[in-house]
């Protein structure tokens, strides 16, 4: 039968969908307007929680993360700077569980509101039997006021300083004052939340950093002091004091520490032989990109992997079996205590766990071996007659992600549709023109730290311009055309598969996934049109050639006149589409915050559909603005 049970409970949980690890943000704390709301949300998803946990128990799982969606330290996000946002979701240690050193500088009512959240979060890992996995970075920002009270503490500036207005600093992990507040942290995070077997720490990103490591944002540097002190004794110290605090408090504990993975242009955290010095400095349970010490062993995570579809967020519900890699779902030698399973975003979690369940004991070391799984799989779950189709549908998927992984300096659509706005802002050929009223949806979402004309500009996203250009606008172009017709088929086939569906449920599954399908496909014309128009705007003011005042009869309008506007048009029908399956979904297809007050930075509004019509008629708004770069013409 092609409908079981936990697909209908999959379309149940809908108006929880979230998708996202910014799921659930604080609410302002002196609006007694928003506390019903904010009780409401916390126990949606919290019951959100403690259905996964049920879920990855029933597959076997060992461990579960617990810090994914907690509540955003708003406090941390200054007035006029975007740069925080990169960290006010992390779970740092110290800002949640803060030592008394620490309490005048942190915001205690945020910290109460995470830490109820994780202690909820423990007892349902109790209830299941499940061990907690703390996932943040470390060492991690701290309050500039607590620096300035504690001088001889300040560590390494680790914001990015092209995509930061102020300066942000890291703790010294040297100084032993600040060794013995990381120790008084984590036994009050066990205290706490006694089930957290294991840390997963990122450093040197998104607000963290050890002092004088090569690969700081802003240089090296860090607390003059300690210059001379090795960088292995330095990390190898830090990870040895929290382990200790851990086991004087009953408890042991795992850390791995991994850097943000460097691209061709950044420089490494560790260098090779830095690297080696840490691991061989390192005690068991103790591991730095992956090795553990004292001999280099593979940290043992149970991470399980083969689901995709982060590449299209902000659409949620399409993740899919990562064809040329699903075998990777086995547990590796000696990790049989230990096994974690990636169940994607709330939309696809009951799909992910049917998937897991269907396929683990099945044989994945080949194609041939995972392709004849999957089909099984497939037949669980349209049909026999349905299942090539849906075999098709995610390979079309997996290519689609694929061909979006040549754009990826950070996931596209995220960066363009979410972190600059580009699904609600206009283009439009002056946009320093543009009034408040018509920038009031978009521009305090902008992250963007530096000034106006940056801003203004469709391809400047972080600073980064990665887009930006003639040769640009083509290689994106070529990357849309490759991509958009695959993610097409695919939703011809959903749309298959969904009438071919008898049960109801199963049916209205089907069509919202074929919808979600049609929603990426629309961001990604769109994000193709912005491409285009910057750099088609950026060649037609380079050149700088003055319109005609009084164009004779018979002048034509200009090849480049022509494409900018027909750009610009595109957009516009591209966006009265969208808003058309926006506001005729019954289920969400995009992940937007529940109320105004949690949009942010790294999340869309709830009120995207009124804005992508204000969108609209600003656009059309400016037509007669393109007059300020063209000829005229007179047919």
């Amino acid at each position: 039968m092609p409908f079981n049970r936990p697909f209908a409970l999959a379309c149940s949980l809908v108006a929880l969908m979230a998708g996202a690890s910014l799921a659930v943000q604080a609410a302002p704390k002196t609006s007694a307007v928003t506390a019903p709301h904010t009780a409401s949300r916390d126990s949606e998803n919290l019951a959100r929680f403690e259905h996964k946990a049920a879920l990855l128990r029933d597959l076997g799982a060992t461990h579960m993360v617990i810090t994914e969606g907690l509540p955003i330290a708003r406090w941390k996000q200054g007035p006029s700077d975007p740069y925080p946002a990169w960290f006010v979701h992390h779970a740092d240690v110290l800002t949640i569980f803060p030592p008394d050193m620490l309490r005048p500088y942190v915001d205690m009512d945020s910290a109460s509101q995470i830490r109820q959240a994780v202690q909820q979060r423990c007892r349902i890992l109790r209830q299941y039997g499940l061990k907690g996995v703390w996932n943040a970075n470390e060492p991690a920002v701290l309050p500039e006021a607590f620096f300035t009270a504690h001088p001889e503490l300040r560590g390494p500036r680790i914001d990015q300083p092209s995509r930061s207005r102020d300066v942000y600093f890291a703790p010294n992990v040297d100084h032993p004052v600040m060794l013995a507040i990381y120790r008084d942290g984590m036994q009050r995070l066990l205290e706490a939340c006694p089930e957290v077997e294991t840390f997963n720490w990122t450093t040197t990103d998104a607000g963290s950093g050890f002092d004088w490591t090569p690969s700081l944002y802003p240089g090296e540097n860090g607390n003059s002091n300690y210059r001379n002190k090795p960088v292995s004794d330095r990390v190898a110290g830090f990870m040895i004091n929290v382990q200790n605090a851990a086991r004087e408090a009953g408890h042991d504990i795992r850390i791995n520490i991994n850097p943000i993975p460097p691209r061709q242009w950044m420089i490494p955290t560790f260098s090779p032989d830095v690297l080696e010095s840490i691991v061989r400095k390192l005690p068991r349970g103790l591991a730095v990109e992956g090795r553990e010490g004292p001999d280099g062993r593979r940290f043992q995570t149970g991470a399980v992997r083969g689901i995709g579809g982060n590449a299209f967020y902000p659409v949620i519900g399409l993740s899919v079996p990562v064809m040329s890699g699903l075998g990777e779902n086995r547990t590796a030698a000696g990790e049989a205590e230990r096994r974690m399973y990636n169940l994607g975003d709330e939309a696809s979690v009951d799909l992910n766990y049917r998937l897991f369940k269907a396929t683990q004991t099945l044989p994945m070391r080949t194609s041939g071996e995972r392709l004849a799984a999957l089909r099984a799989f497939a037949v669980q779950e349209v049909g026999e007659a349905q299942a090539d189709n849906l075999i098709d549908a995610w390979s079309a998927m997996d290519d689609a992600r694929q061909y979006l992984g040549v754009l990826d300096f950070g996931g596209m659509l995220r960066f363009g549709h979410v972190l600059n706005r580009w699904v609600n802002r206009p283009m439009v050929p002056f946009p320093e023109d543009l009034s408040e009223a018509e920038k009031q949806d978009y521009r305090a979402y902008l992250f963007q730290a530096k000034g106006e004309e940056q801003a203004n500009n469709l391809a400047d996203i972080q600073a980064m311009r990665m887009y930006e250009g003639w040769g640009a606008k083509l290689l994106f172009q070529r990357t849309i055309e490759l991509t958009v017709p695959r993610v097409e088929r695919a939703h011809t086939l959903y749309s298959t598969i969904a009438a071919a569906q008898t049960d109801p449920t199963a049916k209205a599954c089907w069509e919202a996934t074929a919808r979600r399908a049609q929603a990426l496909i629309y961001l990604l014309q769109s994000a193709d049109n912005m491409v285009s128009y910057q750099a088609q705007l950026d060649r037609v003011k380079g050149v700088n050639a003055m319109p005609e005042t009084d164009p004779v009869l018979g002048v034509q309008s200009s090849w480049d006149r022509t494409e900018l506007m027909a750009t610009a048009r595109k957009e516009i029908d591209t966006m009265v589409n969208l808003k058309a399956l926006l506001d005729s979904s019954p289920e969400p297809l995009l992940d937007l915050a529940a109320t105004a007050t949690d949009e942010s930075i790294m999340r869309l509004g709830p009120d995207l559909s009124p804005q992508l019509k204000h969108k609209i008629d600003t656009m059309n708004a400016h037509w007669r603005d393109y007059d300020r770069l063209f000829t005229i013409p007179n047919p």
